[in-house]
């Protein structure tokens, strides 16, 4: 029996009943007994008195009192005679048999005390097995209303089992998932006010530049070569803010798991290789020398389309800060515990301070060429490959080098 309160309700009711006929039986066997001790001392007197008018008959009345005497039929119907003439019936009250009625009365006494003392148990049992059940009702309700107010520092201890237990098992696993979607809610709350903060932020400046730029373009005397270059300027801070708005919202997307990641085994060094490709014409452009060194195929579960994203900000960042004719190292090596990609760079490379802060939403390192950098590529990167429960780790020495390490566990 998985209900333990039910069970022992059940225990308590056998363990009772049980008392209560142990308390009849022996008080049957007392009413018994006081019964043929009574009878012995009666039928001892009249066989004394019989005996003292004629000691013959001794034997005789041993034989009725055994019933062993062989016209015993014959004398009791002249003994219920005798009794007749005495008023003396078989139907006759038993209140006119005083030594009877006594046992009887002592009897019946005896069961009415034992069932009222079995009722007492009973009620007494009963009430404390329910006020159990509703204190413990009664603690759930006050910390059901202590929760709505907003406490969540409520204790539910309940260790014992049965339904009441798993009832409060079940209500603190709710407490639990309350708070925490309340806790989540709030942090989404403050995620979303730093996210239109750093928004607000990062457009302040191209737009006070488009601003700038229009207030120009308003005076009729600007040669047409001016305007067009104000035009051209404007075209530039609006594809900025472009892509500024995309990345925050991808990086947005992620941190609120509100994109799923297909997730496929395919050829990691072939999502590599079209990252590459999309970025020949800025290779060629600063003259980049890449040096390659992966094997034909290196299968890892990955999101094609967002590793490639990844990858790319990691390649654009490693050629935006290397020297001109410079070179960039791409490495995949493959394990039977993990895979590793290594993009480095001999380009500009960080202090080790910097290092801290460099995934950071729109942090910039002190010494970058690059002004007008947002600072959010790298913070998308790493959340994308944190989506795909691998790593990303960074080592740079300022004017040397920078290496991005990703790994990506097997187990």
């Amino acid at each position: 029996m998985k209900n333990t309160e039910l069970k022992s309700n059940m225990i308590i009711l056998a363990v009772l009943l049980f008392l209560y006929i142990t308390y009849q039986f022996i008080t049957q066997q007392q009413f018994y007994n006081q019964l043929k001790a009574d009878s012995i001392t009666t039928w001892g007197e009249i066989t004394a008195r019989l005996v003292e008018q004629n000691q013959g008959n001794e034997a005789e009345i041993m034989k009725v009192l055994t019933s062993h005497a062989a016209d015993a039929s014959m004398y009791q119907e002249k003994g219920r005679e005798i009794f007749r003439q005495y008023g003396i019936y078989e139907d006759l009250q038993s209140e006119l048999f005083p030594v009877l009625n006594n046992h009887i009365a002592g009897h019946n006494q005896s069961i009415l005390w034992g069932l009222l003392i079995l009722g007492l148990m009973l009620f007494g049992t009963s009430y404390w097995q329910y006020k159990m059940i509703f204190r413990n009702i009664r603690q759930l309700t006050s910390a059901a209303k202590r929760i709505i107010e907003g406490d969540y520092s409520v204790v539910i201890n309940e260790n014992k089992e049965g339904d009441l237990a798993k009832l409060a098992i079940s209500f603190r696993s709710m407490k639990d998932m309350i708070r925490k979607s309340m806790q989540d809610l709030l942090e989404e709350k403050k995620f979303l006010g730093q996210m239109l903060q750093d928004i607000s932020h990062q457009l302040k400046t191209p737009l006070s530049t488009i601003s700038i730029y229009n207030e120009m373009m308003l005076n009729e005397n600007l040669p047409r070569q001016q305007q067009v270059q104000l035009l051209e300027n404007n075209d530039v801070q609006i594809s900025r803010m472009n892509v500024l708005i995309q990345n925050l919202l991808k990086v947005a997307k992620i941190d609120a798991r509100a994109i799923s990641f297909d997730k496929e085994r395919a050829n990691l060094v072939e999502t590599i290789e079209e990252v590459v490709d999309r970025l020949a014409s800025m290779i060629r452009e600063h003259h980049i020398m890449i040096d390659w060194d992966a094997p034909k195929e290196v299968v890892v579960a990955h999101d094609k389309m967002w590793m490639q994203e990844a990858v790319l900000n990691l390649l654009k960042n490693a050629i935006e800060h290397s020297k001109s004719g410079g070179k960039i190292i791409i490495q995949v090596k493959d394990t039977p515990i993990y895979t590793e990609l290594v993009i480095q760079d001999f380009g500009e490379g960080m202090e080790a301070q910097e290092l801290l802060h460099i995934f950071d939403r729109f942090y910039k390192a002190s010494g970058s060429k690059k002004h007008d950098s947002a600072g959010i590529g790298l913070a998308l990167t790493k959340a994308i490959i944190e989506a795909h429960q691998a790593m990303i780790k960074v080592e740079s020495e300022k004017n040397a080098y920078t290496k991005f390490t990703v790994t990506f566990i097997k187990f």
